[in-house]
């Protein structure tokens, strides 16, 4: 309980003391962009593209791959891939995603490391290296970046997440000037109000006291059956999905609405060793 102090220094200073414009367009898979990715203090394999403590959950290894069809328009559409898996008490997971196709395409690539450190409490780290296609001298340029995160079991049963994004600027220079990745902060909560009702709130800040409220609920109609829902803003996303679960499969399907832009309808599926 002494870290709980501590920890919420460190969560308000980071959010007031960062400034950044860039915009997040790798987003994680349909399972998290059902209940409007407030996912930073849910747990699974997907928690590599967003707070990479919930990798810490798995106990065995795990294959994954997505595809979203943003706004419907096939120039944006995303591809995703990871493949996690535990040794011993750590668990460790490689991730590729791509963006967009020529003549504006990139690349995510990232190994993470996920652990318990206290009980109750997780911790994960990733590094990445984006890669951007630029088509004004037809070559590739990258750069590094760095995200972590915790989730902490406060109560029972209730976890509090805390995720940070590229702590310092991540950018490539173009001949057009520097593009910048995102950098940001997250915290949230989840709570299994039941065994088959779940839900999941979070709050976002992009280093520029720009916020973003996030929430979203679960629901276990069957035992292999859910149903999602959320929303965020501003501007206003909703968002809804479902998955199935045939034996050590998992397939989830979720649509995403943006009140300017439109749906963004993605599928992924999942499987356990």
């Amino acid at each position: 309980m002494k870290l709980l102090p501590a920890f919420g220094l460190f969560v308000f200073v980071l959010f007031f003391a960062f400034e950044d414009n860039a915009q997040e367009i790798f987003s994680p898979g349909p399972r998290y962009q059902a209940v409007a990715d407030a996912s930073v203090a849910m747990s699974g394999c997907w928690s590599v593209f967003g707070n990479q403590a919930g990798l810490a959950a798995i106990d065995r290894p795990e294959i994954a791959g997505s595809y979203q069809d943003r706004f419907l328009i096939s120039e944006l559409s995303t591809r995703s891939g990871l493949f996690a898996f535990p040794i011993q008490s750590s668990v460790f997971a490689v991730s590729v995603y791509q963006f967009g196709k020529n003549p504006f395409r990139q690349e995510k690539f990232g190994i993470a490391y996920a652990r318990q450190i206290f009980p109750r409490l997780n911790f994960g780290v990733q590094f990445n290296y984006f890669q951007l296609f630029l088509s004004e001298d037809n070559h590739s340029a990258g750069a590094s970046g760095l995200e972590f995160g915790f989730q902490y079991q406060f109560v029972k049963k209730l976890v509090l997440g805390f995720h940070v994004l590229n702590p310092y600027p991540t950018g490539i220079r173009t001949l057009s000037g520097i593009y910048l990745y995102p950098s940001g902060i997250s915290v949230g909560v989840f709570y299994p109000l039941s065994d088959a009702f779940r839900i999941a709130a979070e709050l976002d800040n992009d280093f520029n006291r720009q916020f973003v409220i996030k929430t979203g609920l679960e629901y276990i109609i069957l035992e292999n059956l859910f149903v999602r829902t959320g929303i965020s803003g501003k501007p206003y996303q909703f968002s809804a999905g479902i998955g199935f679960r045939v034996k050590r499969l998992l397939v989830d399907l979720a649509t995403t609405s943006n009140q300017y832009l439109g749906n963004s309808p993605s599928v992924s599926f999942e499987y356990q060793f």
